[in-house]
C-alpha cells in the first residue's frame, strides 16, 4: 500500500511538471516528497521571498529593480514590462519567477550571483508547488485582525487539560506525535512559580506547607497570593525596566547622574494595583496631555524620558534632540507594535511594509516637547516636575497661600492709590535723578582703558585651585576689567568700545549674582551689526554653560536681532524668557533697558527701546528654582562677574559674541519704572526727547509709594522662603508638549541636516487608520494602540508575558512581528490569548494566572529522549523549559538564601559591591559619578532591580549574566554561558559574603548535626533536600576545608573579610569558614541558578 501511494505521488508530480512544460531538475524534483501536503504562503513561501528576494524586489523603492515588488499581491501577479508575470496562479510555466529560480544562466538566475544569495533545492520545490497549488496569497499573519479561534476538541478525555491553553498546546503536540509530561514535583513547581511570579525563591516553611497541603486548590491559592504581593509588582517592574530602557545615568558622552527612580516607584505601584495594561501604557505615553493631569499621570510619562542623552560639547543640538524623538518612536515600534521601525529611518523598510514616511509620521507624536539635544554632564533637564515630600508640600502650600493673600492686598492697595492720588503734579526731575543715581550698583561709561594686572580671588573646582587675572582696567575702576583691550571709538556720550572677538569681553565685578527674588534693572547703548543665521549676540549676562544648567540671567539679541531677556535656573523649562515683538535696526545707536520686579513672573519683566516700553512675547514663564550661578560641577554656588559682549557658554561652539559698539552700561538694584527709564534716556544727547503721559506718571508714583514697596518686599521675602523650600525638592523628567506645534519632516538618509519634506503626524499606513475623532497627538496614539482593530498591540503584549513565564515567546522574536521575524509556533493560541486579554479588560495578572495554572506550565522539565529527537528545542512544549535565571534573580536568590535580603519596596537606587575604579576608567566628565561610592547597611542588600544602572559602566556581575545596559528598548535578553559567570558566583564579594552568612544561618537554624546543617543550606539554595550522594560529596568537602582552616587559621580569617556584614563571633570560626566553602559550592550548584 505504501509503495502504491509513493508511485501515485511521483505520478502526480510528473503530470504536474509535464502539464506546465517546465524542466524541473531531478535534485529539485526529489525534494517534493519532503514537502507538506499544502504549502502555506505565510509559513513556507514568504520567509523565502523576504530573505532572498525582497532586497531587490521588496518595499524599499530605492533598491527595487525592474519595478517588481514581491511583497504586494497585485504587483507580483501583474504583467511586467516584458509581458511576463512573476507568478501565475497554477502555472509554473507562466511564472517568470519559476524559470528564473531554476535557471543556470548567470544572467537569468534569481537571486543574482552578485547578491551572494541562493535558494536550496527544497526552497525551489516549495515555490514551484505553491504556484501549482494556485499560488494562494495571504496577508502577513501579524497584520491580520485578531480572531477568536475555536478551542480544539479531542475524542478522548484528557485529564491533563486544565484550561484553554492546554487545548491548543495539546492539539499541536498530537499533530507532532508528542504528548504532555507529568506535573513537576511539588518542590520544583513551587520554586518555579515563585521565581516566575515574584523573582524570589520560596522559604523552607512555604515549601513544606505546600508539600503537606492536600487541598487540590493549594497551588492555585499560592498563585493568587503571589500575584497580590508587593514582590510580584517588583517582578513585573523588572521586566518593564528593560523595555523602557530605565537607567540612573544619561549614557553616551559623560553618562552623568539623572534621577528617574520616582518613575520606577510609579511602575511598581501601578503593577501592585493591577492597573489594566491599556491604561498602564496609555498614561505613560500621554498622561501629561489629559485634562487636569494629576501628579501621578505626569510622573508616568517619564517612560518616554528614559532615552539616553548626550552632554558632549560641540554637538548639534537639533541633531540630538531629534535622536531622542527617534528613540521614542523606535521604542513604541518595538515595545507595542513589535515592528523594527528603526529600519525605516534612513530609507523604506527593506522587508516590512513600513515606508520612511511612515517612520517620520509616527515620530511626529514625540516631536512636540521642548527639550535640549545637548544637556549638561549631570542633572535632569526639562520638561521637569517637582516631587516634594509630604512635609515639603505642606510648607510650600502654606507659603503659596500667604503669597496669594499679599498679592490680593497689593492689588487692592494699587487700586486705592490709583483712585485717590492726584497725578497732575509735576514730578521733580532732580529728585528722580537722585533716586535713580542712588539705585546704581555699577556703571561703566567706557571712556578709557589702561593696562593693569590685578589678582582676583582664587576659586576652587574639583580638579584644584586656580588664580584668575585681568590685563586691563576700564574707567580707572578696578571692578571693570577686560583681558584684551577693545578698540575705542566715538560713542553716544563720549567714547564707546568696539567688541567682536569674545576675548575683549568686559567684566563688571561689582554687580552681585542676583536671585530671582531680587528686583534689578540695567541699561546700555549698543550699535550692532546683524550676525549670520544661528548666531546670537550677548549684550550682558551671567548665564553659564551646560554644566551650570545655563544658570544666571542675560540680555541678548538672537540671529534676527530680536531682543531677548532670560532669567534662567535651568534650560529649557525652568526660566523666564521674554522676546521683543520687533527687531532692532543694525548699524544704529539704540538704547536698551530692562526692568525686573523680583516677583518671579514674566509680567514683572519689561523691555525698553530708546526709553519706551516695547511689546514683547512670553516664550517661557516657569521660574521656580535659583538663578544664582553654580560651578562647572553643578554642585555649589560661585561668584560670576557680569560679562559684557560674550556669554559664558562655549559648549555649543558659539559664545554669542557681540559684534558692534557698546556705551554706558548701568546696572540698578531695583525695578525702575517706565517713567524713570524714559528719564534716563532723556539725559543723553538725543535728537528727540520723550514726553510722559499721565499713565506713566501715575504708574511711577504708585510703584514708588511706601505701602506698595513694603508689600512687594513682603512678597519677595515670602517667595525667597518658598525658593529655599523648593531648592531641596527633587525633580523628574516628564513629557510636556509645547504650546506652539513644531513641524515634522522626513529626513533624507535620517540626517537632521537634510529635511526632505514636511509630514503630518500619523500612524503607519499599513495598519488600521486612526479614527477621525482622535486627536493627532499622544492621546490619540494611545487610544489607537488599544483600538480593537489594531492587530499588533495585544499580540505583542501577550507574547512578551508568555516569554516571561515560559522562557520563549510564541513568537520567538518578540520585537519583530514583521516579515523577517519568527513565525508563531502556536498562532491560534496567540490569538486566543490576545482576545482573552482584551475581553478581560487588559488584566495582566489575570492573563498570567491563566498561564501558570495550565498543565503546560506545571509539567515537568525532564526531557523525554524520544521527544527531544522530534522537537529538540521544545517549541511544542511537551515539557517545561529549563533555563538560567535572570541576573537579578541569581543575586537575589543568594541574598534570600543567606538571609541578607532587605525587602524594602521602592526608593532610590543603591550601589552594591563592584570592583573599584571602574567608573573613573570610563569617564572623568561626570562630577557626581566620577567615583563609585558603595552603599552601606541595608542598602547593600536590596533587591537587584534597585541596583544603580550606569549605562556606560553597568554593574559588572549583572552584565556577566546578560543584563542589558538599558541604552535601547530590550524585550528579550540574550542568554550566554561563559567562564566569567562561574567566576562571579565563586568570587564576587556579594556572593562570597552571602556564602559565609549562609554558613552562619546553617549552623543557627539547623544546629544538631553537620548533615542537618548542610541539608538545610542545600534546601535554602535549591528548594529541595539533597540526595544521599550529594550530601556525601558536600560532607567530604566540609571536612577537607575544616582540616585546612585548622592547619592555617589565617585562611579562616581571610574568609571573614568579604563583605560589610560582621561575622557572628559566637560561632566556631573554623566550622563557619568550612561551611562557607560548602555554601559557596551550593550557590554554584546549577539547580541554584537554573529554573526547572
Amino acid at each position: 500500500m505504501k509503495i502504491l501511494s509513493k508511485l501515485l505521488f511521483y505520478l502526480s508530480i510528473s503530470l504536474m511538471i509535464s502539464s506546465c512544460s517546465i524542466n524541473v531538475p531531478s535534485e529539485v524534483e526529489v525534494e517534493f516528497s519532503n514537502l507538506p501536503d499544502i504549502i502555506d504562503y505565510n509559513y513556507d513561501v514568504k520567509p523565502i521571498l523576504s530573505d532572498r528576494c525582497y532586497q531587490c524586489h521588496g518595499p524599499d523603492e530605492k533598491t527595487r529593480k525592474a519595478g517588481l515588488r514581491l511583497d504586494i499581491e497585485e504587483i507580483a501577479f501583474s504583467k511586467l514590462q516584458s509581458g511576463n508575470q512573476a507568478f501565475s496562479s497554477g502555472s509554473t510555466y507562466g511564472s517568470e519567477a519559476a524559470h528564473r529560480i531554476l535557471s543556470s544562466d548567470p544572467d537569468e538566475i534569481m537571486p543574482t550571483p552578485e547578491s551572494k544569495l541562493s535558494l536550496s533545492n527544497k526552497e525551489k520545490a516549495i515555490i514551484l508547488k505553491w504556484i501549482e497549488q494556485g499560488a494562494i496569497w495571504k496577508e502577513h499573519w501579524s497584520f491580520l485582525p485578531v480572531k477568536k479561534p475555536k478551542l480544539p476538541i479531542f475524542e478522548k478525555d484528557n485529564k491533563k487539560i486544565r484550561n484553554p491553553i492546554d487545548n491548543f498546546i495539546n492539539d499541536k503536540l498530537i499533530r507532532n506525535n508528542l504528548s504532555f509530561s507529568e506535573i513537576a514535583t511539588k518542590e520544583k513547581l513551587i520554586r518555579r512559580v515563585y521565581f516566575d511570579l515574584i523573582g524570589l525563591p520560596p522559604s523552607i516553611q512555604e515549601i513544606n506547607d505546600f508539600i503537606t497541603d492536600d487541598d487540590p486548590n493549594a497551588y492555585s491559592k499560592i498563585v493568587d497570593k503571589l500575584l497580590n504581593s508587593d514582590e510580584n509588582a517588583e517582578r513585573l517592574t523588572m521586566e518593564w525596566l528593560d523595555l523602557s530602557r530605565y537607567a540612573d545615568s544619561h549614557g553616551l558622552h559623560a553618562d552623568g547622574l539623572r534621577i528617574m527612580w520616582p518613575w520606577r516607584d510609579w511602575v511598581i505601584k501601578a503593577f501592585k494595583n493591577n492597573m489594566p495594561y491599556d491604561e498602564f501604557v496609555s498614561v505613560q505615553l500621554s498622561g501629561d496631555l489629559r485634562e487636569n493631569a494629576s501628579r501621578e499621570e505626569k510622573i508616568a510619562t517619564a517612560f518616554s524620558r528614559n532615552s539616553p542623552m548626550t552632554a558632549e560639547g560641540g554637538v548639534i543640538d537639533e541633531e540630538w534632540r531629534l535622536n531622542y524623538v527617534f528613540d521614542r518612536t523606535e521604542t513604541v515600534g518595538t515595545a507595542f507594535l513589535g515592528l523594527t521601525m528603526m529600519c525605516a529611518k534612513c530609507h523604506d523598510h527593506k522587508f516590512d511594509p513600513i515606508s520612511q514616511k511612515d517612520y517620520y509620521q509616527l515620530s511626529g507624536f514625540f516631536n512636540q516637547i521642548r527639550e535640549l539635544g545637548m544637556t549638561g554632564d549631570d542633572g535632569d533637564y526639562g520638561p521637569l516636575m517637582l516631587l516634594p515630600e509630604v512635609s515639603q508640600e505642606k510648607k510650600i502650600l502654606a507659603l503659596d497661600k500667604k503669597i496669594d493673600q499679599k498679592n490680593t492686598k497689593l492689588k487692592l492697595t494699587e487700586n486705592e492709590l490709583s483712585e485717590f492720588y492726584n497725578y497732575s503734579n509735576t514730578l521733580s526731575k532732580s529728585k528722580i535723578s537722585r533716586s535713580i543715581k542712588k539705585s546704581i550698583i555699577q556703571r561703566a561709561k567706557l571712556e578709557n582703558i589702561k593696562p593693569f594686572k590685578k589678582k582676583l580671588a582664587s576659586f576652587t573646582i574639583v580638579q584644584g585651585t586656580f588664580d584668575r587675572s585681568s590685563n586691563f582696567i576700564i574707567d580707572n575702576d578696578y571692578n571693570i576689567l577686560c583681558n584684551v583691550a577693545p578698540k575705542i571709538e566715538k560713542g553716544i556720550d563720549g567714547n564707546a568700545f568696539k567688541l567682536g572677538t569674545g576675548s575683549d569681553a568686559i567684566l563688571l565685578d561689582a554687580v552681585p549674582n542676583f536671585e530671582w527674588t531680587d528686583p534689578f534693572s540695567a541699561s546700555v547703548w549698543i550699535n550692532t551689526e546683524k550676525r549670520k543665521k544661528g548666531f546670537g549676540q550677548t549684550i550682558m549676562g551671567t548665564t553659564g554653560g551646560k554644566n551650570n544648567f545655563w544658570r544666571g540671567w542675560d540680555l541678548y539679541l538672537d540671529d534676527q536681532n530680536f531682543i531677548n531677556l532670560r532669567l534662567v535656573s535651568a534650560l529649557p523649562g525652568n526660566l523666564i524668557h521674554i522676546k521683543s515683538k520687533d527687531s532692532i535696526l543694525k548699524n544704529n545707536w539704540t538704547h536698551l533697558s530692562f526692568s525686573y520686579d523680583g516677583l518671579g513672573k514674566a509680567d514683572g519683566t519689561n523691555l525698553f527701546v530708546n526709553g519706551s516700553k516695547i511689546k514683547n512675547q512670553v516664550l517661557v514663564d516657569n521660574l521656580y528654582k535659583t538663578i544664582k550661578p553654580v560651578s562647572s560641577s553643578g554642585i555649589k554656588l560661585e561668584k560670576r562677574e557680569l560679562k559684557i559682549g560674550v556669554s559664558n557658554d562655549g559648549s555649543s561652539g558659539d559664545n554669542k559674541i557681540f559684534k558692534g559698539l557698546v556705551d554706558d552700561i548701568v546696572v540698578y538694584n531695583r525695578a525702575l519704572t517706565d517713567y524713570e527709564i524714559g528719564h534716563i534716556y532723556n539725559q543723553y544727547n538725543v535728537s528727540q526727547k520723550l514726553n510722559f503721559n499721565d499713565s506713566q506718571i501715575k504708574n511711577h508714583i504708585i510703584n514708588s509709594d511706601y505701602k506698595i514697596t513694603q508689600l512687594k518686599n513682603q512678597i519677595q521675602n515670602l517667595k525667597q522662603k518658598k525658593l529655599n523650600e523648593v531648592s531641596d525638592v527633587i525633580e523628574l523628567m516628564i513629557m510636556e508638549d509645547m504650546d506652539t506645534k513644531r513641524k515634522t519632516f522626513l529626513y533624507d538618509r535620517g540626517l537632521y541636516s537634510m529635511p526632505s519634506y514636511e509630514v503630518s503626524t500619523d500612524v503607519p499606513s499599513k495598519l488600521p487608520r486612526m479614527s477621525e475623532d482622535l486627536p493627532k497627538n499622544r492621546i490619540g496614539l494611545s487610544k489607537w494602540l488599544f483600538d480593537k482593530k489594531n492587530p499588533l498591540t495585544s499580540r505583542v503584549a501577550v507574547n512578551r508575558y508568555w516569554q516571561m513565564i515560559f522562557g520563549r515567546g510564541i513568537v520567538n522574536t518578540p520585537g519583530d512581528f514583521g516579515v523577517q521575524g519568527s513565525l508563531p509556533s502556536h498562532p491560534e493560541l496567540l490569538d486566543f490569548l490576545s482576545n482573552y486579554f482584551i475581553e478581560n479588560n487588559w488584566d495582566i495578572k489575570n492573563l498570567i494566572r491563566l498561564m501558570v495554572n495550565s498543565h503546560t506550565y506545571m509539567q515537568s522539565s525532564i526531557p523525554n529522549k524520544k521527544y527531544t529527537e522530534i522537537d529538540p528545542d521544545n517549541i511544542f512544549l511537551s515539557r517545561s523549559n529549563s533555563y538560567r535565571l535572570p541576573a537579578e534573580m541569581i543575586r537575589d536568590n543568594a541574598l534570600v538564601a543567606s538571609g541578607l535580603m532587605v525587602k524594602n519596596v521602592g526608593g532610590e537606587s543603591v550601589k552594591p559591591y563592584q570592583p573599584k575604579g571602574l567608573w573613573r576608567e570610563k569617564s572623568n566628565f561626570s562630577i557626581k559619578l566620577m567615583n563609585y561610592k558603595e552603599s552601606s547597611g541595608d542598602s547593600l542588600y536590596r533587591r537587584s532591580m534597585y541596583t544603580f544602572i550606569r549605562r556606560t559602566s553597568p554593574p559588572p556581575s549583572m552584565s556577566v549574566f546578560d543584563a542589558p545596559n538599558r541604552e535601547v528598548c530590550t524585550i528579550k535578553r540574550e542568554i550566554t554561558n561563559t567562564p566569567l559567570q562561574a567566576l562571579v558566583l565563586l568570587n564576587d564579594p556579594q556572593f562570597f559574603e552571602a556564602s559565609r552568612i549562609l554558613a552562619e544561618r546553617m549552623q543557627k537554624e539547623a544546629p544538631n548535626s553537620i548533615d542537618e546543617s548542610i541539608s538545610y543550606g542545600f534546601k535554602l539554595c535549591t528548594s529541595r533536600n539533597p540526595k544521599e550522594k550529594e550530601l556525601t560529596i558536600l560532607k567530604e568537602l566540609y571536612f577537607q576545608q575544616l582540616d585546612k582552616f585548622k592547619k592555617n587559621p589565617k585562611l579562616a580569617y581571610d574568609i571573614f573579610k568579604s563583605g560589610e556584614k560582621p561575622r557572628d563571633r559566637s560561632l566556631n570560626r573554623y566550622k563557619t569558614a568550612a561551611l562557607s566553602m560548602v555554601a559557596n559550592t551550593l550557590l554554584n550548584h546549577d539547580e541554584t541558578y537554573m529554573k526547572r
